[in-house]
Formats: C-alpha cells, structure tokens, sequence
C-alpha cells in the first residue's frame, strides 16, 4: 500500500507503484589489520622507552574509549562543538548510545532529506508507540527512496519529553516533524518549530492544537460525527439525542453533534451524560437509561391509556387492554437516531439497559463512532443495526494483515496513521526543497490517499477525511456505504 496524491476530480494518479519483491540488501564490511613487527630492544633502555610507549598507547586508548559504566546515556550537555552552538540544544535530553558500523563513501552521495517521528518509545504508552514506529517504517521501506531518512525520537510520552526530543530533531536538521502522538505535547513542539518554519503533522485527535504550522493527522470524532449524521439525514432521521461519557472525547462528539446539527437543519432533542469512572453493574447506568428514555413519564402514559378502556366491554377494547397490560411503557420516545460515543465493555452494557428501558434499538437508530469497528460488538443483539463510520474496512485489514506479516503480532489500532503520515512525507519529498514540506504542499486541495482511505488539510489543519458507513451486523461488521475515492464525491 503505498500514498496516493489526487491529482484530478476524475481520476487518481498513482505515485508510486506496488513493490512486488524485496531486495535484500548486505552491508559488506571489509577490516583490514596492518600487521607490524616489534623491533627487538638492543639494550635495557630500548626495553624501557618500549614499555613506557606501550602504556602511553594504552592511556590514550582508555581517553578515547567511553567511559567504563553501566549507564546506557552518555551526557553531551558540556561537550564542545566546532559549529556554531544551536539554542535548542540546551533542550536536548541524553540519548541511548547507538553503535553502528561506519560504511566507506564512494564518490558524493546526494543530502539526505530529514524527517523526524516523535513518539513515546519508553514509559507506559511504549507499545503504541513502537507499533506507530514500525508503522513508519513500513512506509519507509516502501518508499525506497535512499535520501529520505527517517529520524525517531523518544518523546517518553512526557511533555518535556516531546520538547526535549523536537530540540534534538531541529538541531539534527528535520524538515518536517511526524508526531507527537499526544496532544498536551503538541504547543511545546510547536513553539519550537515555528520559529524555523517546520512543520508538524500529529497522530492526536485534539482539534485544538491544530493551525499556525500544526497539522492533525488523527482520527477525529468531528470526521466521524459529521459523515454519519449526514448519512442519517439522508435516510430521513432528523431528530437526534446524544449519551456520552462526560469526557474530553465526549465534549468533542458533543459539540460536533451541535455543529453537524446545525448545518443539516436536524433537531437535537436531548444530550445526557454519565461519569466515565461508575462502576460496572452500577444502579446510576439504570437511572440513565430510563432518564434517557423518559421510562418513567411513559410509564403513567401507559397507566392513563389502560384506565381510558378498562371499563369498556366490546371485544376490540378487551383486546387493546390485554395488549396493554403487556407492555411497560406507552408511547415512543421524541427522538429517532440516538448516539452513543463509547465502545468495548462499557458499550455492551449500555445498549442492552437502553432496550430494557424501551428505548427499541429497532425504532430508534443507534448510532456510533470509529470506536463501534470491533467485531466482538457483533454478539451484542441490542447493537445489530446500528450504524458508525470509520476508515474502509478492507483497507484497515490489509493493513493489520501486512504488519503482522511482517511483525508477527497485531498491531494498535491508530499504527496506520504513522505509515501514512510517512509516505506523505515521502510524497512531499520529491518536491523541490525550497517547497517541500511547506504549507502550500501539505494542504494540497486534492487530496491523498492511505491506508485509512482519502484526507486532505484544509488552512484550519485538521484532517478532512473519506470515511465508509458501517452497520452492525449478526455476524461481522457490514458496509453500508463505501468510503468515496476522491473528494468530488463529496460535493453534494
């Protein structure tokens, strides 16, 4: 899978094609030993200007070697440099000691073109973050491209972390920054790599931090939000009612629901929301739930109605009233689409109390977000039928198929942001270097294409993406309407 630029509304120009065999490339390094002979010492002075040589030798070798401990940094804080000194390098945080082999140059090699990933290699988000690093180099492998070199820095999931290792990054000469992956890292980054005209391209989702050289690669709610309530509206939902964990990714569905409200013209009845820390099993969830549904007012509804035609005799009464008796509610709830922003287990256990409070899942819509593409939710029957959006489905697994190919287990699920992000660093790289990278290049109105389908950055730099519309289907996830190809499917 490699990126894809759009170059037209018609058709899509192919920027690189599929590598169909590996090259297995070996570094052949070649020691050479001048062997001499000792001179044999005529005398006892010979005998000792010998053995005072050899322990000079021996002294200079130790000055040269590094020093003898068991730390795995070296401190370069105070080693002097013959160019000029760089400010940002008073930021940089001791490094692991890398040992390589140095490989002989043979005439003038072409400058490399740097681009540097921050990610946090080490700390508690270390997994996320290697598989974000194997992503890239995937990407990278793909690329072929032997100027493009891909710099990593640890950011160790730390906001000092992340300033620290943007430091080392611009001092190494990076044209463009891949990452950090959170977004409480991103301002300091930024403050850094304005100053140089650099820019950033991040795996967060915080819309916030994007602009002024920032530019938000990941997969947001507002993208999510706004391809499915589209969706809906076109199917005839125009009346809408949110549930959602009272957290930042809350807020943010939150107001896109309002937003997305606004521009289709649709109703946003109700918005509710429950603490993300209640307990499993815990009796608020039910209090939610028939809140949420109104349970207790369409439960006098119905008392109301069956007192209307409990004293009536003729057969068809008799009939309604027994039909009645049968039911704990009366009526249907205001809303028709209802959308719950949650996934995993604290989804499985919202759904089913929503049905139990007679809010029916077959008469009103529910909906989700990228956190409903988890085939388990398939065996939940209050969840079959609902619908979310999300990158295209085939493209996903081709991913995750090739990364454990090559890795041997799965990876995370946002590590294909990493291999896309590189290979547009790697389109953008072919650009002439008074251009590449800048801001005219990244925000191309045409568009490029990934693994996670179709994107592009608009001035406000967040990530305008081409999501497909799923339902949850009995036994797998089903597309309902595929992810466009190009942005003139867009336009309506």
């Amino acid at each position: 899978m490699f990126l894809i630029k759009i170059a037209s509304r018609s058709r899509i120009v192919t920027i690189w094609k599929s590598i169909s065999s590996f090259c297995a490339i070996a570094l052949l390094s070649l020691a050479v030993t001048a062997c001499q002979q000792t001179p044999t010492a005529d005398s006892e002075q010979d005998k000792k200007d010998l053995k005072k040589a050899s322990t000079a030798t021996s002294q200079d070798l130790d000055k040269l070697l590094p020093p003898k401990n068991n730390s795995a940094f070296e401190d370069l804080a105070n080693t002097p440099t013959a160019a000029p000194f760089d400010p940002y390098s008073r930021l940089i945080e001791p490094a692991p000691t890398v040992i390589g082999t140095a490989v002989p140059s043979f005439g003038t090699a072409a400058p490399s073109i740097k681009v540097a990933i921050l990610l946090p290699l080490s700390g508690i988000h270390q997994n996320i973050g290697n598989d974000l690093l194997r992503a890239a180099n995937m990407a990278l492998f793909d690329l072929n491209n032997s100027q493009l070199q891909l710099l990593p820095y640890d950011t160790k999931g730390t906001t000092r972390g992340a300033e620290s290792a943007a430091a080392a990054a611009l001092v190494a000469g990076a044209e463009l920054i891949l990452g950090p992956l959170f977004s409480t890292s991103v301002g300091p980054v930024r403050s850094l790599t304005r100053p140089r005209n650099v820019n950033v391209v991040t795996f967060s989702t915080d819309t916030t931090v994007a602009g002024d050289g920032v530019f938000v690669m990941g997969l947001t709610a507002g993208q999510q939000i706004q391809r499915i309530m589209e969706f809906s509206y076109r199917q005839g939902l125009l009346n809408f009612a949110v549930l959602a964990p009272d957290s930042p990714y809350g807020d943010a569905v939150v107001n896109n629901v309002f937003a997305s409200g606004d521009d289709l013209g649709l109703n946003i009845d109700r918005v509710m929301r429950y603490p993300v820390n209640v307990e499993q099993g815990a009796q608020d969830l039910h209090e939610i739930a028939k809140v949420m549904g109104d349970y207790t007012l369409r439960q006098k509804q119905l008392e109301e109605e069956i007192k209307l035609y409990e004293n009536e005799t003729d057969k068809a009464s008799e009939e309604y009233v027994e039909k009645l008796e049968k039911m704990d509610t009366f009526g249907d709830v205001s809303f028709d689409a209802l959308i719950i922003p949650e996934g995993g287990a604290r989804l499985k256990e919202l759904a089913p109390l929503l049905s139990y409070y007679d809010i029916d899942p077959e008469v009103v819509q529910f909906i989700g977000t990228g956190l409903w593409a988890d085939q388990s939710l398939t065996s939940e029957p209050a969840l079959v039928g609902g619908w979310f959006s999300a990158p295209s489905p085939e493209k996903a697994k081709a991913f995750r198929a090739r990364f454990e190919q090559v890795y041997q287990y799965p990876p995370s699920r946002i590590a294909s942001l990493a291999y896309d992000a590189t290979a547009l660093a790697g389109l953008l790289a072919q650009d002439p270097p008074e251009a590449r990278f800048d801001r005219v290049s990244i925000e191309n109105a045409n568009g490029f294409t990934g693994y996670d389908g179709i994107f592009r950055f608009p001035v406000n730099g967040i990530a305008e993406r081409g999501l497909a519309v799923l339902e949850v289907g009995q036994k797998e996830l089903l597309i309902i309407e595929p992810a466009p190809e190009g942005f003139e499917q867009l336009i309506n």
